[in-house]
């Protein structure tokens, strides 16, 4: 991990990714609780979640192919300028007094156009990233990441919960524009030291292609995989079952069910536990020598579920009045810490053997279809858990939600697709060090 940071290029994108996403986690959970406040609808608030993430989600398979043709730095800093841009609008106009109506559509307006603007920057870093650290280093950077993540957590969510509750939305919503100004400053300087040179030949061939055609091979080449279609669609189910009670139960219950007074400080702690916890888990796993991702992911996907039906157990007995809010509150914790933990030891191994597994020529439109399709169903869940606590309560949308759980968790364990496709990833790393060794 030390020698990663003796990287400047890899320092430059993590200070740029680490500043825009505390701001961006700012945003985050401020504007959770201001359309709660506005609406005092769950069903509002997931529509809102449901049309932004949908349009991230439709953009990124069409993202990855132009950045596959594109400069992938430029793309890095260039979308975290517009977005700076952006939020400096918003913040403007929302401090101009504008009605609830105008307030929700300018939401909507600068929520859709950061979306397309995110649809383009992940697939850049996800590919930029072999370029920037050499594939030798692959998995020491996406432990780092986690430290992005965390951070994003730590400071950005108990810093936007009190900046909201204390002074209100604009100026969470100008910090937010803030800090994709610096980060996109920061990447300006990154250079991609292990960067493939196409021929000429293989550029004009490129361009001949059109962008279907190029989103047409990365489906079969990820066909040509065998088990990677099998690990996207159970991985699409595992993001439907958690995305609507993370993101729309979870703060529902601490501001409507259970009315407290300070509820976006109470659940902006419970979000610092989470990030704590991904944090040292992230660390850990990304210095960790792993010889079967098979086997990790096995402990690692059967503690994310038990520890995801223990919290929603919780929330069944708060919600309902059966325990003290204290007692709520340290389960809630507990299990919080252990789904941070459990997800570090599934994305970190799996993200690593992924990008060692597929060719840097596919990598961003790879990416960016996986990204696409494993994230399909998130928008719908995101509706879907609005509507059931709309129509139902937070208790109903926590059993639907461990309910739909269970069956990815036990395709990951009983799919021989998906097992052949982690042995292939074990044969890799296996190939890897031998060479290493005889160097």
């Amino acid at each position: 991990m030390k020698s990663l940071f003796k990287n400047n290029n890899f320092k430059l994108l993590f200070a740029g990714n680490l500043v825009s996403e505390i701001g961006n986690s700012l945003l985050g959970i401020a504007m959770s609780f201001y359309i709660l406040d506005l609406t005092d609808s769950s069903l509002s608030m997931g529509m809102f979640l449901f049309v932004i993430t949908g349009t991230r989600i439709l953009a990124s398979s069409l993202a990855g192919v132009l950045v596959d043709r594109w400069n992938k730095i430029r793309v890095i800093y260039m979308t975290d300028y517009v977005r700076g841009i952006l939020y400096i609008l918003l913040g403007v106009f929302i401090a101009s007094n504008p009605s609830q109506d105008n307030i929700i559509l300018s939401l909507y307006i600068i929520g859709i156009l950061s979306s397309l603007n995110a649809a383009l920057f992940s697939p850049a870093i996800t590919s930029a990233l072999p370029e920037i650290v050499g594939e030798d280093m692959l998995q020491a950077a996406n432990g780092a990441q986690s430290i992005v993540a965390s951070a994003r957590n730590i400071i950005g969510v108990v810093a936007g919960a009190a900046i909201y509750f204390f002074v209100g939305i604009e100026w969470v919503i100008a910090l937010n524009a803030i800090s994709f100004l610096l980060s996109g400053f920061s990447e300006m300087f990154i250079k991609a030291k292990f960067k493939k040179e196409k021929t000429a030949e293989e550029i004009r061939l490129q361009k001949e292609k059109s962008k279907i055609e190029d989103f047409k091979d990365s489906i079969k080449y990820m066909k040509k995989r065998t088990g990677l279609l099998n690990l996207v669609g159970y991985t699409l189910v595992i993001n439907f079952a958690l995305s609507p009670l993370l993101a729309i139960g979870m703060p529902y219950l601490f501001n409507n069910d259970l009315a407290r007074v300070n509820a976006e400080m109470e659940y902006a702690y419970t979000n610092v536990a989470f990030s704590i916890a991904m944090l040292g888990a992230g660390l850990y796993v990304g210095s960790m020598k792993i010889k079967s991702i098979n086997k990790i992911l096995k402990k690692g996907l059967l503690s994310l579920t038990g520890a995801f039906a223990f919290v929603a157990f919780a929330m069944f007995l708060a919600s309902n009045g059966y325990v003290t809010f204290t007692t709520f509150y340290i389960m809630f914790i507990v299990g919080i810490v252990v789904i941070g933990i459990s997800m570090m030891f599934v994305n970190v191994p799996l993200q690593t053997g992924m990008i060692k597994i597929i060719d840097a020529d596919f990598r961003g439109r790879v990416f960016s279809t996986i990204g696409a399709i494993s994230e399909g169903a998130v928008p719908l869940s995101f509706l879907a858990g609005g509507l059931i606590i709309e129509y139902g309560n937070v208790s109903l949308l926590g059993l639907f939600c461990v309910l739909v759980l269970l069956y990815p968790t036990f395709g990951f364990i009983t799919n021989k697709k998906a097992k052949t496709l982690f042995d292939s990833i074990d044969q890799n790393n296996e190939n890897i060090e031998r060479l290493q060794e005889a160097i």
